[in-house]
């Protein structure tokens, strides 16, 4: 989405400061802002702007990317368990992410070592979250991608999300019985 709460400006922002890096940044989706995002980076060449995708073929789009980016607005609402369907997607299909999504995303980013995490609306530190994923060797980022898709099989599969609700619920109607 090109809204808002994405802060896609602080994107744009640092994308000037990586563009002596052979780095590309593709924003996909529709939104509200797209229309102005796509002025504002106008004269970048770093930043490609693409239509919508159907969620039955973001995996594919997602696995030609070499790392996907989060981006949230510093809204501290935000850093209490936002929880955005694109990083569990991006889990999903084994790709290393750079997160702009304070407190616990960025937290499970930092310590199952997934990627790379910038502070929500600050320009800087996502350009040195771009660099430092682009200097990360092929391997390392391979094996992001890899401990992303055990977290995604092993926390957050819906397989798995139903059984604990059906337990739960099981759990709930034998005590009131």
């Amino acid at each position: 989405a090109h809204g808002v709460a994405n802060d896609l400006e602080n994107v744009i922002k640092a994308a000037k400061l990586i563009d002596s890096y052979p780095i590309q940044l593709i924003l996909i989706g529709d939104g509200p802002n797209k229309k102005d995002l796509i002025k504002k980076s106008k004269d970048q060449l770093n930043i490609i702007f693409k239509d919508p995708v159907s969620k039955e073929n973001m995996p594919q789009v997602l696995s030609e990317a070499d790392g996907i980016l989060i981006s949230l607005k510093k809204v501290p609402l935000f850093k209490y368990g936002v929880s955005p369907n694109k990083l569990y997607d991006a889990y999903a299909i084994g790709r290393p992410v750079i997160t702009t999504v304070d407190g616990v995303i960025n937290k499970e980013v930092e310590e199952n070592l997934l990627g790379f995490t910038a502070a929500a609306s600050n320009p800087k530190d996502l350009a040195k979250a771009f660099i430092k994923l682009f200097k990360t060797p092929r391997s390392e980022r391979i094996s992001m991608g890899k401990r992303a898709r055990t977290l995604a099989e092993e926390i957050y599969s819906r397989q798995r999300i139903n059984i604990i609700f059906t337990n739960t619920l099981e759990d709930i109607v034998k005590k009131y019985n």
